[in-house]
């Protein structure tokens, strides 16, 4: 290898290594506020699909942000794409599978089509204000890694409050 093609190889080597550096600290997935546990409501726990995939950063935190999409997802729960006032709560999975954006989870906010979740959902109906795109809301909940893909997510919400 020629002495040019090592000095090529090793400033690609370098400015990679400082976008990796640069998205780690921008997106560094932390919740900015630790609330006490008693301010998000545990019980909702007993209605989230498949909870064992979800792995909990904080018990309880809060996010606010404008509301970029919604979606209603096959298990019953209204997916809000939330554009964070933060960008440090995000972490990197979140701008590959969530274009940027924080998801927030209501769960059971509809009638599920996947029969497990069915029964998670059995006889509950969230008490959640539901927002509309654009809207800017304030989110408690509890902040999570969706082990299916690695993007944090506030699953589930105990509140949503619309800002002005």
């Amino acid at each position: 290898m020629s002495r040019r093609s090592k000095q090529i190889m090793l400033a690609i080597v370098l400015i990679v290594a400082a976008l990796a550096i640069f998205l780690k600290l921008r997106y560094a997935g932390k919740a900015l506020v630790r609330l006490p546990a008693e301010s998000c409501n545990a019980d909702l726990w007993k209605h989230v699909y498949q909870p064992d995939r979800l792995r909990v950063i904080e018990a309880c935190t809060s996010v606010e942000g404008r509301v970029a999409s919604m979606h209603r997802a096959a298990d019953g729960d209204l997916h809000i794409g939330l554009d964070p006032d933060h960008k440090s709560i995000l972490n990197v999975f979140n701008l590959v599978h969530a274009q940027g954006k924080l998801v927030v989870e209501v769960v059971c906010e509809h009638a599920p089509k996947k029969d497990a979740a069915r029964i998670a959902c059995e006889g509950f109906t969230p008490q959640v204000t539901v927002p509309t795109v654009g809207d800017r809301i304030s989110v408690y909940g509890a902040y999570v890694t969706d082990r299916d893909d690695g993007s944090n997510e506030i699953h589930p919400v105990t509140r949503i409050g619309i800002l002005h």
